[in-house]
């Protein structure tokens, strides 16, 4: 959606922790204003190449210009996604390694629209009057069996095979991206979080703190929440707020 009947105003925060287990925090965030462009990544591999992932997908973002449409600038991300897993798919393959890769959630906006894009399990939620809403479907084989009747979401949450992926950046030489594109509304609060958030945090829990009026210290204290509630993993937020247009 090409919209630009309305600009809305924006403002936003991160964090990210190495949690309580970790002794490498390989997650990596991106917090644009100025590009309408935010992010996090979760990187994966071994000797530092997870962190190492996870900084080439953020550093190929920053990179990008401010387009003047919604579409091309999802065009442009997507473009950008695509070309860091070429380049860490045959990395791997040529290293004959296991794979260097890293989920993403990409949050853009321009005029009265939002784009989500994203690979993994990194999630993206929103807050709008109260409610929250989880605006992406896990890349995981757990939830392939949710969806299949196979598992109810119940079991899914408590499975031992719960954070094995279905799809990541560079684990294969083709990568699939999804995209949502949805309508913004004055007061809308968006999340992106790495799951060490989602794995401590309830939505209802996530939904308390994420009203909060200013995003930085929203993005701090959902990590500092998530830490204490147990910390097993690095643990990275993102939080946008939307306004309605100045007059």
């Amino acid at each position: 959606m090409d919209s630009m009947t309305t600009d809305f105003r924006w403002t936003s925060g991160g964090a990210t922790d190495q949690g309580r287990r970790r002794t490498i925090n390989q997650d990596a965030y991106l917090d644009r204003p100025d590009l309408g462009l935010w992010a996090v990544a979760d990187g994966m591999g071994g000797h530092r190449d997870g962190e190492r992932a996870s900084r080439m997908l953020m550093e190929a973002l920053a990179l990008l210009p401010r387009p003047r449409l919604l579409g091309a600038a999802a065009d442009a991300v997507r473009g950008a996604l695509t070309e860091v897993n070429r380049e860490l798919a045959a990395e791997s393959a040529a290293q004959g390694s296991d794979v260097i890769g890293s989920t993403i959630v990409t949050l853009i906006a321009l005029g009265d629209h939002c784009g989500i894009l994203w690979v993994g399990d990194s999630r993206a939620y929103r807050l709008r009057a109260g409610t929250i809403a989880r605006l992406t479907r896990d890349h995981t084989q757990v939830q392939t069996l949710v969806e299949a009747g196979l598992l109810t979401p119940e079991q899914a949450d408590h499975h031992p095979y719960s954070n094995v992926l279905a799809r990541a950046i560079g684990a294969e030489a083709r990568v699939e991206i999804d995209l949502r594109v949805e309508p913004l509304r004055a007061g809308d609060r968006y999340l992106l979080c790495s799951d060490g958030l989602d794995k401590e945090l309830s939505d209802p829990q996530i939904a308390a703190l994420l009203g909060g009026a200013d995003p930085a210290q929203v993005a701090r204290a959902l990590v500092e929440h998530a830490c204490t509630a147990g910390g097993r993993d690095n643990v990275t937020a993102v939080v946008v707020r939307f306004d309605a247009p100045a007059d």
